[in-house]
């Protein structure tokens, strides 16, 4: 299964890179294809076995009740309120492609794996595809080829900044830095030509990054990694992390310059403007106050939300900038909340596995902290589409790491049974057989 969704991940960001958007059937793209053919794959195996073990049960709960309360909002709107411009067929197709194929690409990838070694495969080879991807971008943009959808901004807010296979900048650049952590814990647990390799990967999706001059990304890294830090405090030792730290800073320096030969004008006005007015954000302050405003204006959204994908037919002439307003907007108090507890229960999770897992493997939990950490603040002032199936993958495969790293712990702690030592024989031979005299 793991080569499965090696292939599905290699299939999933060709489409991306080469804008591979064509439907086979209603709802049904090329993408779409290859993750249902994985799902059926899944399922065949479960049949076979003859079921499975429910694992991670609090994070599937509250994924199941915010996919449950936008089905609910997607039908009450589209049969019984119908705004004007509403299409239940259309907003039907968004809430699979943008909500269903996420929580199915989690599950895929948490149940698709069963063992360390699957885990690290399938995260390698994520890795792998996200790192080509962005080294396409970059050689597009160099024009040393011409590969893919890449473009760089022309005008506005985006002039000089380099769109990538994942959509806005923005969300390029979000979903970077939720897997940086995960490139540096590669690194660490790699030796011989293996660790350069990664080493190298990351300083390509870091140039990418820059090249984004996504200003959420900054403020992500910033207070993400102290979210991170604060979360892990009792995980890290301070004095191991800090040579780590400078290490990364002198990696990442030359690139930052070779980076800035070409896009310094972006990063320099765009870091500036933030500095100066954070608030200002290309309007998104605005924005957001728009929305609040209108959800003031009739009290009872502020708890059920307008429903989902209704912020497209309100006559908003701006996206909203900002994932956790959406889901509030959209779907109320029960979306943002269960969002934030699927969230908070992976976080809880990897947590409470890396305080008892073993080195090699605590690297990885911890690099799954501080990427939802990234994340997390990130899309305050994004938007992700196309990134959320990555994202939610990389989730899956790290929550079954947790899961194995917590049971190999209970598998150790629990007491030999009795019955299977010989009289009088020590307990450290239990369940080894003894050496018999004669024949």
């Amino acid at each position: 299964m793991r080569y499965l969704l090696a292939l599905l991940f290699f299939s999933v960001t060709a489409c991306d890179v080469l804008g591979w958007t064509q439907s086979i059937a209603p709802g049904m793209s090329v993408k779409n294809a290859f993750i249902y053919i994985a799902a059926l794959s899944l399922a065949a195996r479960f049949v076979i076995r003859g079921g499975f073990k429910l694992d991670v049960p609090s994070i599937q709960l509250w994924l199941g009740v915010l996919v449950t309360y936008a089905i609910l909002t997607w039908l009450v709107v589209g049969v019984v309120l119908h705004y004007q411009s509403y299409k239940l067929v259309t907003s039907g197709i968004d809430l699979k492609s943008e909500l269903l194929d996420n929580v199915l690409m989690f599950l895929l990838c948490l149940y698709g794996t069963q063992s360390v070694a699957d885990v690290k495969f399938v995260t390698k080879w994520l890795l792998i595809a996200v790192t080509g991807a962005n080294a396409i971008a970059i050689g597009d943009i160099a024009g040393w080829f011409q590969i893919g959808v890449t473009m760089v901004g022309k005008g506005g807010a985006e002039a000089g900044r380099a769109f990538g296979a994942f959509g806005h900048a923005n969300e390029t650049a979000a979903l970077i830095i939720c897997l940086l952590p995960a490139y540096a814990a590669a690194a660490i647990s790699s030796a011989g030509i293996r660790r350069p390799f990664w080493i190298a990967a990351a300083l390509i999706s870091t140039a990418m990054m820059l090249m984004n001059g996504s200003r959420g990304a900054f403020v992500g890294l910033v207070l993400g990694g102290a979210l991170g830090w604060y979360t892990c405090r009792r995980i890290i030792s301070f004095r191991k992390a800090v040579p780590l730290l400078i290490v990364l800073a002198v990696l990442v320096i030359p690139v930052l310059l070779l980076v800035g030969m070409e896009f310094n004008d972006v990063l320099t006005h765009r870091v500036i403007a933030m500095l100066q007015d954070p608030g200002s954000g290309s309007g998104r302050t605005l924005v957001w106050l728009r929305a609040i405003n209108t959800m003031m204006e009739h009290p009872l959204t502020l708890l059920t939300g307008f429903g989902w994908d209704a912020y497209s037919v309100m006559g908003f002439d701006q996206a909203m900038h900002n994932h956790y307003l959406l889901l509030w907007f959209e779907l109320g108090v029960i979306g943002v909340v269960s969002y934030l507890l699927a969230i908070q229960a992976v976080v809880v999770t990897a947590r409470s596995a890396a305080a008892v897992a073993r080195p090699e493997h605590r690297a990885y939990l911890v690099a799954c902290i501080f990427g939802v950490c990234f994340m997390s603040v990130a899309v305050f002032f994004t938007l992700l589409f196309r990134p959320w199936l990555y994202i939610w993958a990389y989730l899956g495969v790290s929550m079954r790491l947790a899961v194995m790293a917590v049971a190999e712990v209970r598998i150790k702690a629990e007491p030999e049974p009795a019955a299977t030592r010989a009289p009088g024989a020590p307990r450290e031979l239990a369940g080894r057989s003894l050496p018999v005299r004669g024949g």
